[in-house]
């Protein structure tokens, strides 16, 4: 007699009377539905949802492709008016609005250098005002004429550039 058919139709019978359909008996604990306890998983805080402006801004600063992507276009920029005189005389706030598209935009940097109020020339002074879910930035230059406001809005936990106004002279 060869072996093998034995051994198979000996393993054939043991899986045969080992195995139970356990599915049909009503009273088979294995029929109750599971039961599913409320466990509540502790997410990550996501970085985003807590983003700090300073590390935000050095970002913005540096990297000219994280900043195209935290630019809201069409940006709305205000900017005096110093082309026409009869303009400001007609416009009492003395500005002119204009857009500025994407394929317009030029990179802005707010890396502030060390010696920016000792220098000699062009001295200046930055400070982050926070209210709400808005930043301006605003630039004060020391003897020179430049002074310029910057509006980051926080949507979503990610800041973006959303206007500035320049009234630099």
């Amino acid at each position: 007699m060869n072996p093998k058919p034995a051994i198979s139709l000996l393993l054939l019978s043991f899986l045969f009377v080992n195995c139970k359909n356990e599915s049909i008996k009503p009273d088979n604990k294995r029929l109750e539905k599971p039961k599913v306890e409320n466990i509540k998983i502790k997410k990550p805080a996501s970085k985003i949802a807590d983003e700090n402006f300073e590390d935000f801004l050095k970002d913005f600063s540096r990297d000219s492709l994280f900043q195209i992507s935290r630019v809201k276009f069409p940006l709305k920029v205000k900017e005096i008016d110093l082309e026409s005189m009869e303009e400001i005389k007609e416009n009492k706030s003395g500005f002119k609005e204009r857009t500025i598209s994407k394929s317009e935009y030029t990179k802005l940097d707010f890396t502030y250098p060390k010696d920016a109020l000792t220098r000699e020339l062009d001295r200046y002074s930055q400070k982050n005002i926070l209210k709400n879910n808005l930043m301006n930035v605003e630039i004060r230059g020391i003897d020179n004429g430049i002074y310029s406001d910057f509006y980051f809005e926080k949507i979503n936990g990610k800041w973006f550039l959303k206007s500035w106004k320049e009234q630099s002279t």
